[in-house]
């Protein structure tokens, strides 16, 4: 077989798909990344099972303030 030969899928598969990847990147790449969908759909469930949780929410209106006077004797970056 020349180097520029069209491999076939069933004997070559491969090499079939380095000459996708290659002479159509647009069409290779696209269909890769809408291969992983289903992979990407399941990453969150399965993270929330096996790893950990969501985390908190941030409270919607800031952090709460302390209810005291500010210290006066903090100088730089000690705030």
């Amino acid at each position: 077989m020349a180097i520029g030969d069209y491999p076939v899928y069933y004997k070559q598969p491969i090499r079939w798909l380095s000459y996708h990847a290659h002479t159509r990147p647009h069409v290779f790449y696209a269909i890769a990344v809408a291969a992983l969908g289903p992979v990407f759909m399941m990453a969150t469930p399965l993270r929330r099972k096996f790893l950990y949780d969501d985390h908190e929410p941030l409270p919607a209106n800031g952090y709460p303030l302390p209810n005291r006077s500010r210290d006066k004797t903090l100088t730089g970056y000690d705030d």
